[in-house]
């Protein structure tokens, strides 16, 4: 068959008709086409954090500096929130003074109990001795107090997102009548009871 001949001996409105049947049926066929599957993903994170709510540690001693002892006893006082000394009856003090620090890490919110020594002993040349006494917390920014009921000892709150906490101790040293020259140690605890 001569498809040439065919065309050309054919109607025109034919050839129109065939021609617009198949531009017709084309874009019928585009949208007729099943529609294909897709699938699409992203990536999220899954996080924890675990805490030691029980974690003290301590970051400064408590420093009561130099101390020149005299013929009358008297005392040398750390103050928690400065580390500055101040001195009472025939004691000298000549610095270096600095108040205990400690830190430690609960949740925001938590709270605690600080517990301080009352009385400990420091040890020095030849077994002398003198007692540290009235130990104070300091200020802390990252803890609050809050009520307690009755006559119990205080409370404090974590203030800080983080759960990461610090405060600081000071107290007095009882320096004796012509106390011994020498370096004096002692050790205290500091109780953080977490509730």
């Amino acid at each position: 068959m001569n498809w040439g001949t065919l065309a050309s001996s054919a109607p025109a409105w034919c050839l129109r008709r065939a021609a617009t049947a198949v531009l017709a049926a084309f874009p019928l066929a585009l949208i007729s086409a099943p529609a294909q599957a897709q699938t699409v993903t992203s990536n999220a994170v899954a996080q924890a954090v675990i805490v030691e709510p029980a974690s003290l540690v301590k970051v400064r001693d408590l420093d009561f500096g130099g101390i020149a002892a005299q013929p009358t006893a008297g005392t040398v006082t750390v103050n928690p929130n400065t580390g500055a000394c101040t001195a009472t009856g025939g004691v000298i003090s000549v610095g270096n003074c600095g108040y205990a620090e400690f830190g430690g890490q609960g949740v925001r919110r938590m709270r605690m109990r600080i517990t301080l020594p009352t009385t400990i002993t420091l040890t020095g040349p030849g077994g002398a001795t003198m007692t540290a006494n009235t130990f104070t917390l300091g200020l802390a920014p990252d803890i609050v107090q809050v009520p307690s009921p009755g006559n119990s000892p205080p409370r404090y709150e974590i203030a800080s997102n983080s759960g990461i906490f610090t405060f600081r101790v000071g107290a007095r040293l009882n320096v004796g009548t012509n106390q011994p020259p020498g370096v004096y140690n002692g050790n205290f605890v500091v109780t953080v009871q977490y509730q």
